[in-house]
């Protein structure tokens, strides 16, 4: 464990004392011709920003990839995109480049010049997932791997559940303005058996409602959401503002022992 948290902690990532308030987070998500990055293809990558912890909608990427691999039909339900529609894609390696350079821009604060800025740390649920297509996708297109910090937001959830409900009174303070919250969410969160607890059965129990299911950008941004109530749970067992360092020891107690266990990961 001791091993797993210095990994966490460490490499690219921000100061483990630095608010998570301070952070740049991008929920990131990809739809795929299939589920075995070796054999499938990237269809669609969508993110957005979160800075502050609020949802920034100005800052939002979605990208159409044209797959070398064919669109098999039993895929088309669950991404909604069709042969052709893939087909008008751009290469995945002009799409993927395009990404680089908006997660570029992220880290430049408007009107400030860089300088100490924290890096930006990607979100996503299940991210191993997105994380094994897009370096893939890298590799394919020729370009160089792209390291980023990472919390998987599934980890943070799984946490949640775990570590149950200490209260403090003021919890709404804690909730990013204008975010609905389900007051007797985390009951609600026990209550979901973990082999059904995908991202919309969380999202529906923390009082997200659900659009766009399977489309890139509409899925970051749930996750987004998602996100935002779980770091008020985390704050409302800890009693305070949650700091990166609080992220990642979740993250470690989560998914101690399992795949991915490390603290960035490559694009």
């Amino acid at each position: 464990m001791r091993r797993l948290l210095r990994r966490l902690l460490s490499g690219s990532g921000p100061d483990p004392a630095t608010p998570v308030r301070r952070v740049v987070f991008v929920s990131v998500d990809c739809e795929m011709t299939g589920l075995d990055p070796a054999r499938d293809d990237l269809l669609s990558v969508g993110a957005v920003a979160l800075r502050g912890m609020r949802m920034d909608l100005s800052a939002t990427f979605r990208g159409l990839l044209r797959p070398v691999c064919p669109v098999r039909p039993e895929g088309v339900p669950v991404h909604r995109i069709l042969p052709g529609e893939a087909a008008s894609g751009d290469e995945a390696a002009t799409e993927l480049a395009r990404f680089d350079a908006w997660l570029a821009g992220l880290t430049l604060p408007a009107g400030r010049g860089g300088g100490d800025t924290p890096p930006v740390v990607l979100l996503g649920w299940c991210l191993g997932l997105d994380e094994g297509f897009l370096a893939a996708g890298r590799k394919r297109a020729g370009l160089p791997p792209r390291v980023h910090p990472r919390c998987d937001v599934q980890d943070l959830f799984r946490h949640v559940r775990a570590s149950g409900g200490a209260v403090v009174s003021d919890l709404d303070a804690m909730i990013p303005p204008g975010a609905s919250f389900a007051p007797c969410a985390p009951a609600a969160l026990s209550d979901i058996p973990l082999k059904d607890a995908d991202l919309y059965a969380v999202a529906r129990a923390l009082g997200v409602e659900v659009h766009d299911a399977h489309d890139a950008l509409g899925d970051a941004c749930l996750c987004a959401q998602v996100f935002q109530r779980l770091v008020a749970l985390l704050e409302r067992r800890l009693g305070r503002r949650a700091a990166w360092g609080d992220l990642a020891r979740a993250e470690g107690a989560a998914c101690a022992g399992a795949r991915h266990a490390g603290g960035a990961f490559g694009l």
